[in-house]
């Protein structure tokens, strides 16, 4: 959101109205709104509730020390260093820019009272102490030290600043927004929520539980020589929960439909079951196996077992009309299951 940014500008004023000129027309070529004495320029008690109003609206506080004091408060201070003190007191970011050799300057721009003479060096002395200053001897010098001051104040204290009334929410616009976000906030917990292990699900096989499954092959007799075909045998295999959902659940990140899932399942038997693969060759005398297939009604009894396990659920992405294809996803607790089990795990 574009933003302005306003400075108040704190002089002496008929001593420096000229340089005050030249940092005005910078901060508005800055997009800045510049605020100071052109407001109110005869200081007086009576005004010093409204000037710090002013300086309360601000965002930044630009000083800007020649050879004079300036007028007095009751109080016996400058006005001047009135609303430095304020600013200050406030927390404000100052820039301050002093001159370098008041010496020099014309003697209708100098203090001739001792006494404010000596009140102007106490308060240069005070504004350079601990504090980065800017000293500038011609009004030239003014604009670029401004420009490049304010530049950097911006960038490393952004403050808050003006908008444009239109481009702020309205109430009924602000309500609206609270509102999302409250329910942003109850989705996000529920999504939590579903990522942890649903209760009631102890009964239910499991895990590192054991499941047998059918697998079907095609091989030949270890004593055949022929060019015979490969016959076909089907023997029964265990796999725990575990074992199968980590292989498929990666598939179902998206989606994934049975017939894809069955080709799965039965690479799944030769990750895991590789061995008990070999025993069951070896004990019916089998050889050249061929063309391992999972069965239909196995992987469904998986799939249900896994949707009563919280784990899975129907897709509800949209497809054409000529796809009769089961698609299956996974839940959020599946989905963390499935990181759980897939993730890499450090080895020490």
């Amino acid at each position: 959101m574009d933003k302005r940014y306003q400075v108040f500008v704190s002089s002496t004023f008929t001593d420096l109205e000229e340089e005050r000129k030249h940092i005005i027309q910078t901060l508005m070529e800055m997009d800045c709104i510049p605020a100071g004495m052109e407001l109110f320029p005869a200081a007086d008690e009576e005004q010093w509730d409204f000037i710090k109003k002013v300086i309360d609206d601000c965002d930044y506080y630009l000083l800007l020390i020649g050879g004079r004091y300036g007028s007095l408060s009751p109080e016996g201070i400058g006005y001047t260093e009135m609303e430095y003190d304020y600013a200050v007191a406030k927390g404000m970011k100052v820039l301050a820019l002093v001159h370098g050799a008041p010496d020099n300057l014309a003697q209708i721009k100098c203090e001739k009272d001792p006494i404010l003479q000596e009140k102007l060096s106490n308060f240069r002395e005070k504004v350079c102490t601990g504090r980065l200053v800017k000293f500038w001897e011609n009004t030239d010098q003014i604009a670029g030290m401004v420009a490049l001051s304010l530049t950097k104040t911006i960038k490393m204290y952004p403050a808050i600043g003006w908008v444009r009334a239109d481009l702020v929410p309205n109430e009924d616009t602000s309500k609206e927004i609270l509102k999302l976000q409250h329910t942003i906030s109850d989705l996000e917990n529920q999504i939590d929520q579903l990522k942890t292990k649903p209760a009631g699900l102890d009964n239910l096989s499991q895990g590192n539980d054991l499941i047998e499954i059918n697998i079907g092959f095609k091989a030949k007799l270890k004593t055949d020589d022929t060019l015979a075909r490969h016959k076909s045998y089907k023997i029964g295999l265990s796999l725990t929960w575990n074992n199968i959902f980590e292989y498929l659940s990666p598939s179902l990140i998206v989606e994934n439909n049975e017939n894809e899932l069955l080709i799965l399942l039965s690479n799944c038997f030769r990750k895991y079951c590789a061995e008990d693969l070999k025993e069951a060759l070896d004990n019916g005398n089998l050889k050249s196996a061929i063309n391992f297939t999972a069965y239909t009604e196995d992987l469904r009894l998986i799939l249900l077992q896994f949707r009563a396990l919280k784990l899975i659920t129907l897709s509800t992405k949209k497809h054409p009309p000529s796809d009769t294809n089961t698609y299956w996803t996974l839940t959020p607790y599946g989905d963390q299951l499935m990181t759980e089990l897939n993730a890499i795990k450090r080895t020490d």
